[in-house]
């Protein structure tokens, strides 16, 4: 690759019970998860906690009073209050509260964010628990080695050490199964293995950050393809778009423009993106935009919301003539025919262009 108990109780029983006694109005809190989710995602959860203030003269459900108090207990306080540890107790609970710490702390303070916390506190643990990494450099190759070996070593599968948009991110998983599926690209069949994933111990901080509501359900390596087998029905199209011909875009790219900065980079997204695009039935078509517009944000630190956002900046231009179509119901109005040739075509010329640019880095503006 290269993808969340303490508060009182006597609190929850008197918000209970104010939320109860509030029978003169009809009016009900009703919070927008889509902006919550959309700035969690973007790394940004702190941002999102005003959002979740109640007023007191309305009713809030049962479900959106328990999502606010989870919430809160993670992000609001000092400290984290919430039982992410709790609930995933593993033989790399330290390993585990060290990325956790570092996460919250990165979402809270991105003005103190330092990547030389994570790799001390990571390097010191390894040290302490791996005999052989008395030879360990702080550096981020050398710290990837002995923390697989950390990791495999307790029995565990893991991606290694690295970014996911602007954080260091820690992805574990007890059991996978591998199969075959044939890809066809550029006009080429091939034959690409798949590991399905399961028993996730970590999904990595974008699971951290939005309650276990989103994750990386899939990646790309050089090798082969990755695949978190809960996130998908395996006969239906979001596996067959969104996982196989959006990953096996990174696949192909990886082989095409090998210098194209790494998993998860805006550029290797938009290419995935527009694959999905190109390839969906009217069915899933308008939902795949209309999440890539809520999610969409060029100023991001975050590959995924850059790319989002110049997919639909882009068909935008083409189809509508406008810089960015926010309105679902204008997109609704035109044959996802349509909207799949566009996006091939916006694909197609991508390509052109990258393949003048010998080892192209970075292209999309």
């Amino acid at each position: 690759m290269r993808t969340l108990k303490i508060v009182s109780l006597l609190l929850n029983l008197f918000l209970l019970s104010k939320i109860n006694a509030q029978t003169t109005s009809n009016d009900s809190i009703k919070f927008d998860y889509i902006k919550i989710y959309s700035l969690a995602l973007d790394g940004n959860p702190k941002q999102a906690l005003p959002l979740l203030e109640i007023d007191s003269t309305k009713k809030i459900a049962q479900k959106d009073l328990k999502f606010k108090t989870n919430f809160e207990k993670r992000f609001k306080f000092k400290e984290d209050k919430s039982d992410f540890l709790e609930t995933r107790k593993s033989k790399i609970d330290e390993l585990l509260k060290i990325y956790r710490d570092y996460w919250r702390f990165s979402f809270l303070n991105k003005e103190k964010r330092t990547d030389t916390l994570i790799m001390k506190n990571v390097s010191n643990l390894l040290k302490a628990n791996l005999p052989s990494a008395k030879n360990l450099m702080l550096n981020e190759d050398s710290i990837n080695v002995y923390q697989k070996k950390y990791i495999t070593d307790l029995g565990y599968h893991t991606t290694g050490f690295g970014k996911t948009g602007a954080l260091y991110d820690l992805l574990v998983w007890k059991t996978e199964k591998d199969t075959i599926y044939k890809l066809n690209y550029d006009g080429k069949e091939t034959p690409v293995k798949v590991f399905f994933m399961d028993d996730f111990v970590t999904l990595g901080w974008a699971e951290y950050a939005t309650l276990g509501r989103y994750y990386p359900a899939g990646w790309a390596t050089k090798e082969a393809l990755f695949c978190v087998k809960k996130s998908y029905d395996l006969k239906s199209e979001t596996f067959r778009v969104s996982y196989i011909g959006h990953e096996g875009r990174h696949f192909a790219d990886y082989k095409l423009f090998p210098k194209l900065k790494g998993v998860g980079s805006a550029d290797l997204e938009y290419r995935g993106k527009l694959t999905e695009l190109s390839l969906y039935s009217e069915d899933g078509l308008y939902k795949r935009i209309q999440f890539f517009i809520n999610n969409g944000n060029y100023d991001s630190e975050n590959g995924h919301s850059i790319a989002a956002f110049c997919v639909i900046r882009d068909l935008s231009r083409v189809i509508f003539n406008t810089d960015f179509e926010k309105n679902i119901d204008k997109w609704k109005t035109i044959p996802a025919k349509k909207i799949n040739e566009a996006a091939a075509k916006i694909l197609e010329e991508n390509t052109k262009a990258l393949e003048k640019i010998p080892n192209v880095e970075k292209f999309i503006k």
